[in-house]
């Protein structure tokens, strides 16, 4: 069952570029970040301006660096005078910047199915181990034990899960709306093989997905890439 999102309203094309100062709103993230990329795809799809601040430090302990969220977390949004922190939060806020942009989007809070609900909340799981596996695993190159076992066969069950799952939730997302879910899962399966490549051989709905999504102006407008170190660590030969 192929998915339909309604074609982007905007006017122009959202920009997305480090340190530009007149937009009014600027997303706190990182290329690289699934997490930051479902916000800025949400910006593209509603047809929204913003400037992208990169997180340069993750192990930073400064909360200044994370736009003053004490938990140490990306995204975050400002939007004039706030700033929202969490991914989420942040799509929402954005999605009030312009007319019926709440109205538009198909929020988690509105499923009203246990499968719909469950797929929603496998999908926010999933996300957030994929965050532990590439933290633990990829970047700090941890040994395998038990706890990293049990994180990678979650990632998997929760992947399989919503591929054998597939028609039934499709069925109940709307024709029309902007489904977060979409948006995230489109944003954990280009991650996967960014950060974290495993083998979605046996997951042929997640995979059509993945390529349909994908040609959206919205996804090519994303891609993931690491962003450049700033001027100040750079070292001239």
């Amino acid at each position: 069952m192929a998915f339909r999102l309604p074609a982007v309203t905007g006017t122009k094309p959202p920009l997305a570029q480090d340190n530009v100062m007149p937009h009014d709103i600027e997303i706190i993230g990182r290329r690289s970040s699934h997490y930051t990329r479902q916000l800025r795809l949400l910006a593209h799809e509603l047809g929204i301006d913003y400037a992208l601040r990169p997180i340069h430090d993750l192990l930073s302990d400064d909360p200044a660096a994370y736009a003053g969220n004490p938990a140490l977390k990306l995204p975050a949004l400002r939007c004039g005078e706030a700033t929202v922190w969490g991914s989420m939060n942040a799509c929402r806020w954005l999605a009030r910047q312009t007319p019926d942009g709440e109205a538009r989007v198909f929020w988690p809070e509105q499923a009203s199915s246990a499968l719909a609900m469950n797929a929603h909340e496998l999908l926010a799981h999933a996300m957030a181990v994929q965050v532990e596996v590439v933290f633990h695993e990829i970047v700090s190159k941890r040994a395998p034990d038990a706890a990293s076992r049990k994180r990678r066969a979650s990632l998997g069950g929760s992947l399989r899960w919503i591929d054998a799952h597939w028609r039934g939730i499709r069925a109940e997302l709307p024709i029309g709306r902007i489904a977060i879910f979409d948006v995230g899962l489109f944003c954990l399966l280009e991650h996967l093989p960014f950060r974290n490549p495993m083998d979605l051989s046996a997951m042929p709905h997640l995979r059509a997905f993945a390529r349909e999504f994908g040609t959206r102006a919205s996804a090519q407008a994303t891609p993931y890439s690491f962003d450049a170190p700033p001027p100040e660590t750079l070292r001239t030969t």
